[in-house]
């Protein structure tokens, strides 16, 4: 029986025991088990805030990484346009602006749209939760294939021919 299964039946037959010692007059056996019932009760809130914080950093990560992912593509197409006095004035703005705490994420990625908007005309977008960017998922792969290395399990497709 899986170790999780185990603690659910006894985070409820714990306490349904508790509730029935009390009609019996056995008090070291009541009060074991109320202390049992609160315990898994403390034991079950702390799973459930590690959970919670879990998530939370998940999502963290999930907002600095799209954010960050638009920020390094459009830096290096912009370079590579030899545009190096543009990219370099837009990431000292950015530098300035960008004053993150522990309370707050300073709006970062409005901060990178900006920026990816200020260094190109038609900047290359990460759509929200695709792994791709906007432009390799409308079929344009050149940009893809030079940057991002082919899964493993990713064999060579043959042309297609329109008939």
């Amino acid at each position: 029986m899986p170790l999780l299964l185990i603690l659910i039946i006894l985070s409820i037959a714990i306490p349904i025991a508790w509730l029935l010692s009390e009609f019996y007059s056995d008090r070291p056996a009541r009060i074991a088990l109320g202390v049992l019932a609160i315990a898994t009760s403390f034991g079950i809130a702390s799973l459930v805030g590690s959970i919670v914080r879990g998530l939370e950093g998940m999502r963290a990560n999930v907002y600095f990484s799209e954010a960050t992912k638009d920020l390094i593509q459009n830096t290096i197409i912009e370079l590579e346009n030899n545009r190096p006095d543009v990219v370099l004035r837009e990431l000292k703005n950015l530098r300035s602006e960008f004053r993150p705490t522990y309370e707050t994420r300073d709006e970062y990625d409005t901060l990178v749209d900006r920026y990816i908007h200020a260094i190109s005309s038609s900047p290359v977008e990460h759509e929200g939760g695709a792994r791709e960017w906007s432009h390799e998922l409308q079929g344009d792969k050149s940009t893809a294939a030079d940057t991002s290395p082919a899964p493993p399990s990713a064999a060579p497709k043959s042309p297609q021919t329109d008939e």
